[in-house]
C-alpha cells in the first residue's frame, strides 16, 4: 500500500514539474518575440499582421460595381484597414480611399500621423528632386491641389495634374514612395520591402535617346555654375580640361567629378599637338595626369587633341583614349543663345557628342535653356565613357572615337 502511494505521489510530482517547465518555456519564447516585435532590429521584411475578422464594408462594394466599365484600374486592401481604388476618367487617373470595416471614405491625411505630416511632405519633396529635374520638381513641390495618391501593397503612387511648366512636357509625371521612406510617418500598418531603390532621374533610363554634351578649354571662372545647371537637369557630361588650369580650380574639378561628371585631357596648354614634340606631350600629359590625381584620386583616361589634330605617333605616345565629336556648336565663334540653342536643337541625334566651351559666359546661358527643352524631347545627358556603354563600345587606349553609331 505505501509503495502505491509513493508510486502515484512521484507520478504527480513529475506531471506538475513537467506543466511548470512547459509553462517557463512558453513564458520565455512569449517574451522574446514581444522583444522582438519592438526592436529596431526587426528585419524589414516582418510584417505584423492585422488579424481582424472582419469584411469589407458593403459601401465599399457598391461603390466598387457602380463604377463605369472600363473605369477601374485596381482595387488594394491593405490588411483590411484601407480599401484604395484607383480609376481612370477623362484620361487622367482618380484615386479614394476607404475604411475597410466602416467604409467611410478617407483623405491621404487620414493615414498620415497630425505631428508627422511635415516631415511626409518633407520627404516626399525630397523625392520628387530626386526624380526630376529642379525645372519640373519646382513646379510640381508647389502645386499639390489635385494630385492623385494611390496606395498599393508596399508604395505610394502620387500623380500629378493641373500644372504649367515649360517647355512643356510630353510625359505623365508621377512618384513612386516605397513605404520604407515613409514608413514612420504613417498610422497604418504596411509591408515592407527588404531590397528597393528610389526613383533617381541621374540614372541611365534605357528608355531615353543619349547625348554627350562635352566641353573644353576649362575649367574657367563659369564652370562651378554649369556644374549646378548639369546637376540640376539631372546631367552628366565629360570635361575636356587644360593641365594649366587644374590647381587653380581643384575645387571646381572636385565638385565636377563628385556630381559625376567626367574629366578629360585637352593639352596642358592647347597648343597643336602635331606642332610639339612628342617627349613635350607626354611631359606635359603626365604632369597633368598627376595634378588631377591629386585632386579626385585618378588620372586621366580620356583625351580630346586641341583642334581634334591626331596621329598615329602620338596616339600611341600617350596612354589613354582620344575622343573627338559630331556635332561643334562653334561657341566660340556664335556667341549668341537663341542660335546656338537651335542649333543643337536642328542637329542632334540620339548618340551623339556634341562640342560646347564652359569658358563663354553665353555657352552657360546657352546649356541653362538647352537641357530642359532636351529633356521635354526625349534627351539624357550622360558622359562620354557612358555613351560608349550605353552603345555596347569598349573604349580602347591609342584609338580614336568621332561617335559610337
Amino acid at each position: 500500500m505505501k509503495y502505491k502511494l509513493k508510486k502515484n505521489k512521484l507520478i504527480t510530482n513529475v506531471f506538475w514539474t513537467i506543466i511548470f517547465v512547459l509553462a517557463l518555456t512558453m513564458s520565455v519564447i512569449s517574451t522574446n518575440y514581444l522583444k522582438l516585435l519592438s526592436s529596431e532590429e526587426i528585419n524589414s521584411t516582418t510584417v505584423i499582421k492585422t488579424d481582424k475578422n472582419i469584411v469589407r464594408n458593403e459601401a465599399i462594394d457598391k461603390y466598387i460595381d457602380n463604377i463605369p466599365e472600363g473605369s477601374l484600374v485596381d482595387v488594394i486592401d491593405i490588411k483590411k484597414e484601407i480599401t484604395s481604388i484607383l480609376k481612370v476618367n477623362n484620361n487622367r487617373y482618380e484615386s479614394i480611399l476607404f475604411d475597410y470595416e466602416s467604409g467611410e471614405e478617407l483623405s491621404i491625411y487620414s493615414i498620415i500621423k497630425k505631428d508627422e505630416l511635415a516631415n511626409f511632405n518633407a520627404k516626399i519633396t525630397e523625392l520628387l528632386y530626386l526624380k526630376y529635374p529642379t525645372f519640373i520638381a519646382d513646379v510640381l513641390n508647389k502645386n499639390d491641389q489635385t494630385n492623385v495618391y494611390f496606395l498599393k501593397d508596399n508604395e505610394l503612387v502620387i500623380y500629378y495634374y493641373d500644372y504649367e511648366i515649360t517647355p512643356k512636357l510630353n510625359e505623365d509625371l508621377f512618384l513612386t514612395v516605397n513605404y520604407n521612406e515613409i514608413k514612420n510617418y504613417l498610422n497604418i500598418t504596411v509591408d515592407l520591402d527588404s531590397n528597393y531603390s528610389n526613383e533617381d532621374g541621374s540614372v541611365i533610363n534605357p528608355a531615353k535617346k543619349h547625348i554627350a554634351i562635352t566641353f573644353d578649354d576649362g575649367p574657367g571662372a563659369y564652370t562651378s555654375t554649369l556644374a549646378d545647371i548639369l546637376k540640376n537637369n539631372k546631367a552628366h557630361s565629360t570635361f575636356f580640361m587644360l593641365g594649366k588650369n587644374l590647381n587653380y580650380y581643384r575645387d571646381v574639378i572636385l565638385k565636377l567629378y563628385q556630381n559625376g561628371n567626367e574629366i578629360g585631357y585637352h593639352s596642358y596648354a592647347h597648343q597643336n599637338f602635331l606642332r610639339q614634340e612628342i617627349t613635350t606631350i607626354q611631359k606635359e600629359f603626365n604632369t597633368s595626369n598627376e595634378t588631377l590625381k591629386s585632386i579626385i584620386g585618378t588620372g586621366f583616361t580620356l583625351t580630346r587633341p586641341p583642334y581634334g589634330s591626331i596621329n598615329n605617333t602620338i596616339k600611341e605616345s600617350l596612354d589613354t583614349t582620344f575622343i573627338l565629336w559630331n556635332i561643334d556648336t562653334e561657341d566660340w565663334r556664335h556667341k549668341d543663345v537663341d542660335y546656338l540653342k537651335t542649333y543643337v536643337m536642328d542637329n542632334v541625334f540620339d548618340g551623339a557628342i556634341i562640342l560646347f566651351h564652359d569658358i563663354h559666359k553665353t555657352s552657360i546661358a546657352t546649356i541653362e535653356e538647352l537641357l530642359p527643352q532636351l529633356y521635354v524631347e526625349g534627351y539624357q545627358l550622360v558622359t562620354v565613357s557612358d555613351l560608349a556603354e550605353i552603345n555596347g563600345i569598349t573604349l580602347e587606349k591609342h584609338q580614336t572615337y568621332r561617335y559610337f553609331k
